[in-house]
């Protein structure tokens, strides 16, 4: 008895096509900024890997230039990343996904904890190979116990 199972690599988005220099170029990478950071979430956090580099980048200049959508960064959320640069990329994508699958939340802080909880879902699942530092130990102690907004002083 053999059994075969299949995995379907999640593939890079042809990001290449936007170049993000004009407000119709950011208007247009709306459409494509989603599933960036379905890819971030679909692909294990491997600080060499190129299409993740490019990846993150790419959404970090959409966010930062789109005149569609504002993202609140949470400074205190991100104090719990220890500096991570990938931590914080998920936390980017994060924010680009709840934003953009709950556009009825306005709330600041729940997009925040909305963001944050796709992070430590990521985290919490160890084929994504993620460093878990104390700080970030503790906001998944917190998330599992329902205490996250608290721990966060939200």
């Amino acid at each position: 008895m053999y059994i075969t199972k299949l995995t379907h690599a999640q593939s890079m988005p042809a990001i290449e096509g936007y170049s993000l220099e004009t407000e119709e170029d950011y208007i247009d990478a709306d459409k494509i900024s989603p599933t960036v950071a379905d890819y971030l979430f679909a692909t294990p956090m491997v600080t060499d890997n190129e299409n993740r580099i490019k990846a993150s980048a790419f959404l970090n200049r959409w966010m930062d230039g789109t005149p569609t959508y504002t993202f609140v960064i949470d400074e205190g959320i991100l104090e719990y990343f220890d500096n991570d640069p990938e931590l914080t990329d998920m936390y980017m994508a994060a924010l680009t996904r709840f934003t953009l699958q709950n556009p009825e939340i306005k709330n600041k802080d729940k997009i925040a904890v909305g963001a944050l909880k796709q992070v430590l879902d990521y985290s919490n699942d160890d084929k994504n190979m993620v460093v878990q530092t104390k700080k970030l130990q503790q906001l998944l102690t917190a998330n599992q116990n329902n205490r996250l907004e608290k721990e966060l002083n939200l």
